[in-house]
């Protein structure tokens, strides 16, 4: 069922009222505009997502945590592996969404920003540190990230060094062209991702680069995976 622009803002500002610290002034009213386009857009930015999902107001046909969910089951089964999740967010939509499909398996949630509201459960532990290279995978047998902007870069390193699986849904990968930045462009950021990891993942023995897409959920960068067929 649809819920009104009325309704959605309704919700939207109760749950920004009763977590007032989770984002800061300017996220806050991103959150609050963004309200509007969301019968427009179907991507929307991660922040907004993150909200919006929690608040049940994004229609399933355009939701994009089911998408990339939806995705990965149909390389892995997943419910009973441990999974890697790096860079999950403020609140970690995807890994609550991935813990409640678990058997005996269990999702381990990075990232520094992680709401002080949010508990770790049986099913998932919660990480609120910046996974690094060095960081411990612990068990891992499933790495993986939606949208983590320059993170994708370690979630290829790491899951290369430990050959360990990963799907990998890869974004604009954030600012391109400035001084600290070889890349003046997310199509050259990507297309040097895909080169690159498509020769470490054969050189190092883990099958082949795949790609997928996540189009029909509004985004227009692909999904990259090892296959070892």
């Amino acid at each position: 069922m649809e819920i009104s622009i009325h309704n959605r803002k309704d919700k939207i500002v109760h749950f920004l009222e009763e977590y007032p610290d989770i984002f800061t002034d300017i996220e806050k009213r991103y959150i609050m505009c963004y309200a509007d386009a969301l019968d427009k857009e179907k991507l929307i930015p991660d922040i907004i997502r993150e909200v919006y999902d929690e608040l049940s107001v994004i229609p399933d046909e355009n939701n994009i945590y089911i998408g990339f969910i939806n995705l990965i089951s149909e390389i892995y089964d997943i419910k009973d592996k441990k999974i890697l999740e790096i860079g999950g967010g403020v609140l970690p939509r995807l890994g609550k969404r991935i813990s409640t499909v678990l058997d005996t398996g269990k999702i381990v949630v990075y990232d520094p920003r992680l709401s002080h509201y949010e508990q770790s459960t049986d099913k998932m532990r919660l990480v609120k540190k910046e996974f690094r290279r060095d960081s411990s995978i612990d068990d891992a047998d499933l790495i993986i990230g939606l949208m983590p902007c320059e993170a994708a870069e370690v979630i290829v390193d790491s899951a290369i060094t430990n050959n360990v699986d990963f799907v990998l849904a890869l974004c604009e990968g954030g600012f391109h062209g400035d001084e600290y930045d070889f890349y003046e462009s997310p199509e050259e950021w990507i297309n040097s991702m895909i080169i690159y990891t498509r020769r470490e993942v054969e050189n190092k023995g883990m099958g082949q680069l795949k790609i997928k897409s996540l189009e029909k959920y509004g985004s227009p960068y692909p999904v990259i995976y090892n296959d070892r067929g």
